[in-house]
């Protein structure tokens, strides 16, 4: 009975080592030393997807829409003495990027109208 059990058990280690031996590798070295490399969990719902804008300085044109988090009250251009602008007509409103690029958009499409070469 002694020899039987042995046996049993002898195999079914055997089977277990085998099987782990063939299952593909899948394992994430970087994440379990911490090393994330490229995540910050602090950026969740931040991620651009690979296409990292943000990294190189956009030049906007005539006819582009500026992103969406430009187009609330932080953005606007209201002191148009100090920035040594006209007021815009009826329906457009001054737009000061993060680099203090400032344009000229429609409000109705957030297209950019005009671009200020100098905005201060």
């Amino acid at each position: 009975m002694k020899r039987l059990l042995s046996l049993t058990v002898s195999i079914v280690l055997l089977a277990m080592s085998a099987a782990s031996w063939a299952a593909p590798q899948d394992h994430d070295w970087d994440h379990d030393r911490g090393n994330d490399r490229g995540h910050n969990p602090k950026d969740e719902g931040r991620h651009d997807n690979g296409r990292h804008r943000g990294w190189e300085k956009h030049a906007y044109r005539r006819g582009e829409r500026l992103p969406d988090r430009y187009y609330t009250h932080t953005y606007y251009v209201t002191d148009y003495e100090r920035y040594h602008l006209r007021r815009p007509e009826r329906g457009y409103r001054y737009v000061r990027d993060d680099e203090g690029q400032i344009f000229l958009t429609a409000v109705a499409t957030g297209l950019i109208v005009d671009i200020v070469v100098n905005g201060h």
